[in-house]
């Protein structure tokens, strides 16, 4: 019996060492090959790039950059059996450079037409922020918002107002009163947007609470057109869109002149794409430092927890949702536009779309696994199961042995009480 007990043990710990180790990727002996080791939460792209888009990607087949195309044709098999082609404007995935799949099944856009790219836009105006930073027009993500709009009065004043930074801003932890479906609407029928949003209430100490506010996306365009030379527009147009030799572009104002920070960005998936790459490679492009890369890995940390695309993602940072699980992240926007940056896979994936057709079950049952990851870990789910039973079976054998033992002693004291009432003596 204690051999039997010994070896279900030990089977137990193996398997659960396993799923744990499994659990946490930075403690596992069994990471996807094709993991990268990571260096002060700096994101590293698997390989170089030995080309940079400027002029256009260049296309290759899946197989040769490590891409099952029995997978993507598996997605495309269950795209048309869901019958969800006519929601998808576009689909695209760029491995190690180079454009793998491309795909428009709605048949509405191509890749010379500008899509609306909705909240997506909010991570190039993070962006700029942080290129803003680097080069000293806005001092520090600590700065109170209210001093960028001198002699100015806003309703509902309070010390929490005023304690609003930048920084809380980006995280959308300002601790506004606001409903995004309600006070987005009225805020883009209102004269003066930045008014609108800074005559709010608070509700929250900034800083505490996460808040989903396009209200504060937009303050920081305001920032930017306030303090960058020629406004918000140029300072996108000479640090990203000419450096990645973006051209079609479009981006709504307000009735002051102020590129909507939020939303109402236009760009072509290609150029999603771009975007994308820029951030899988540090911030560089063509040998130059586009972004810091200091930036690029603190706006893709999760400052605080927050559930989304059916509990895939768990995290917020600079505008940027972060899958943790995945060492991701991705900016989103209404109707599925997404751009994913995954630098352990050298992955950048874009959807534009025109309603919700969950672009996550794509992403997490077709894309990934063509790309040699699987979200559920075999390892980590056999060492479940393996575990979960070994423990059923020590429990039960503990359980046994120990219930047969209270009896043998039962019987023994029964059995002894018995024969000294007899007058018998035993040693």
């Amino acid at each position: 019996m204690k051999g039997i007990l010994k070896k279900v043990y030990v089977i137990f710990f193996i398997s659960y060492f396993v799923f744990f180790t499994s659990w946490f990727p930075g403690l596992s002996f069994f990471n996807n090959s094709n993991k990268v080791e990571l260096n002060d939460n700096v994101k590293l792209q698997a390989q170089a790039p030995d080309y940079w888009p400027t002029t256009g990607w260049r296309a290759s087949s899946p197989e040769s950059q490590g891409v099952s195309p029995q997978k993507l044709q598996e997605m495309e098999d269950y795209i048309v059996s869901e019958n969800i082609g006519g929601y998808i404007d576009s689909l695209l995935i760029v491995r190690n450079g180079y454009l793998v799949y491309e795909s428009y099944p709605s048949h509405i856009y191509d890749a010379n037409i500008r899509h609306h790219i909705f909240s997506c836009t909010k991570v190039f105006t993070s962006t700029l922020i942080g290129v803003a930073l680097e080069e000293g027009y806005i001092s520090g993500l600590d700065d109170y918002v209210l001093d960028y709009f001198p002699n100015r009065t806003f309703d509902n004043m309070d010390y929490r107002k005023e304690a609003i930074t930048i920084k809380d801003l980006l995280t959308m932890t300002s601790g506004i009163a606001w409903t995004d479906q309600v006070d987005y609407y009225q805020m883009a029928f209102s004269y003066n947007w930045v008014q609108y949003v800074l005559d709010q209430p608070m509700v929250h100490q900034p800083g505490e609470v996460w808040n989903y506010n396009t209200g504060g996306s937009h303050l920081l365009s305001a920032i930017l057109d306030r303090e960058t030379p020629n406004g918000t527009l140029d300072y996108a147009k000479t640090r990203i869109f000419d450096p990645l030799n973006i051209t079609e572009y479009s981006w709504n104002l307000d009735r002051q002149g102020i590129p909507i920070g939020g939303t109402l960005l236009h760009l072509t998936p290609r150029d999603m794409a771009k975007f994308g790459f820029l951030y899988l490679n540090n911030g560089t492009w063509n040998g130059t430092q586009l972004i810091p890369a200091s930036w690029v890995a603190e706006a893709t940390t999760s400052f605080i927890d927050v559930e989304f695309d059916q509990s895939h993602g768990s995290g917020y940072g600079y505008q940027w949702w972060i899958y943790n699980w995945l060492n991701a992240y991705t900016a989103r926007g209404s109707n599925q536009q997404y751009i994913v940056v995954i630098p352990d896979l050298n992955l950048v994936v874009v959807s534009t779309g025109n309603t919700e057709y969950q672009f996550i079950r794509l992403l997490v049952d077709f894309i990934l696994p063509s790309a040699g990851f699987t979200p559920l870990n075999l390892v980590f789910v056999i060492s479940l199961i393996v575990g979960t039973i070994s423990l059923s079976i020590l429990l039960g054998f503990t359980f046994f042995h120990f219930k047969k033992k209270r009896t043998i002693k039962k019987l023994r004291k029964e059995f002894f009480e018995e024969t000294d009432s007899n007058g018998e003596t035993f040693q």
